[in-house]
């Protein structure tokens, strides 16, 4: 109906509840900050806490006292609310559900003795899709209120098997919306050191993939990058309007991330725990551009020449941090050792942005 009378003169179309009057520029303008802030992803089912509170606190049902935790939800419209009120169970006929934005595909169809919106009544969630007859049809609607009474009905063991399974539900569509990041900062990090150090990321595009792949809030993220920015671990620049964002190194920002971890682990960072005798080592083994191959005792000789307070202990120390590594690791006779040029260039790189990494700059 409404597409028949779009194209017809003189005729107030009353199929959707559209106004006549052009959107106020305080709302267009609000619209455009909350797309500039990354605030382009899914709220959560009941609508955001902020609105809710500020239509139980500023409308004209403030005198009502009604609850926005329990008693304030925000949907697309007034079908959106009618559609919280019952589930659908059709008799005859041929139901079909569309997405309620543009283009409307069809998701699924219904035909006699399917129901929809068990969920959406048990969890006092909206049900998302638009539903409509493709062919005459006979339904039947199940209210609240007619639920609660047949559920009563119901013996126990049933009942708390369809609570168990409405829980579940629950968790489920909790966890797809919840982040499991616990440490947002070492994700942020772990996310960003994949990042090519050559180019230059867009960050209000980087910040809303980010948030996109962990769930993570835009606020939360950008003081995360606000974070590593304190510590020059990125580099933020502006053209034409944008804000860019530049990765100083991504092998530091993988240091760090190892630096977060031992903190998680509460055990101390390797390259921060070194005694001044190895960092002497470490500074001497990075000056040697093609590693030698020696045995232990040989190694063991080598560098207790050079440093005279070395000993067997202190090369089992290098051992164990990786700084020598077996010639031939897959043969197990094999005794030579060389310089793990990697390790060692690890923890050379750790030590000299150590001001960065603990961000007591």
């Amino acid at each position: 109906m409404f597409d028949k009378a779009v194209g017809m003169e003189n005729v107030i179309s009353m199929g959707i509840g559209e106004p006549d009057m052009a959107t106020p520029t305080l709302v267009c303008e609000a619209c455009k900050e909350a797309l500039d802030l990354g605030m382009t992803h899914y709220t959560p089912n009941a609508g955001t806490m902020m609105l809710r509170k500020a239509i139980a606190e500023k409308s004209y049902i403030s005198k009502l006292n009604y609850d926005p935790k329990t008693e304030i939800i925000i949907t697309n419209g007034g079908m959106g609310a009618l559609s919280l009120l019952f589930l659908v169970i059709l008799e005859e006929g041929e139901l079909v559900a569309r997405e309620t934005t543009p283009p409307h595909s069809v998701v699924f169809t219904m035909r006699p003795g399917d129901l929809v919106g068990v969920a959406a009544l048990l969890e006092r969630e909206p049900f998302k899709y638009e539903l409509s007859a493709s062919k005459d049809s006979k339904i039947t609607l199940v209210t609240e209120e007619c639920m609660e009474s047949e559920l009563k009905r119901l013996p126990l063991w049933l009942l708390a098997l369809i609570r168990n399974l409405s829980a579940k539900t629950h968790l489920l569509k909790r966890a797809a919306i919840e982040t499991r990041v616990r440490n947002s900062l070492k994700s942020l990090a772990e996310y960003l050191c994949h990042k090519p150090s050559d180019t230059e990321f867009n960050l209000a595009e980087l910040l809303r993939e980010y948030s996109f792949l962990t769930k993570i809030s835009t606020t939360v993220a950008q003081e995360d990058f606000k974070s590593l920015l304190r510590r020059h671990l990125i580099k933020l620049s502006q053209k034409n309007g944008r804000v860019f964002c530049k990765i100083v190194d991504p092998e530091l920002l993988d240091i760090f991330t190892d630096y977060i971890r031992a903190q998680e682990t509460e055990t101390e960072f390797a390259p921060y725990r070194l005694s001044i005798v190895q960092k002497k080592i470490l500074v001497f083994l990075s000056t040697i551009e093609e590693s030698p191959e020696k045995t232990g005792p040989d190694w063991i000789g080598y560098i207790h020449e050079k440093f005279p307070d070395a000993d067997v202990s202190q090369w089992i120390n290098l051992l164990q941090i990786q700084w020598f590594v077996k010639s031939d690791p897959k043969n197990p006779e094999c005794d030579l050792f060389k310089i793990h040029k990697a390790k060692v260039h690890y923890f050379l790189k750790a030590l000299r942005y150590e001001t960065n990494i603990r961000g007591v700059l």
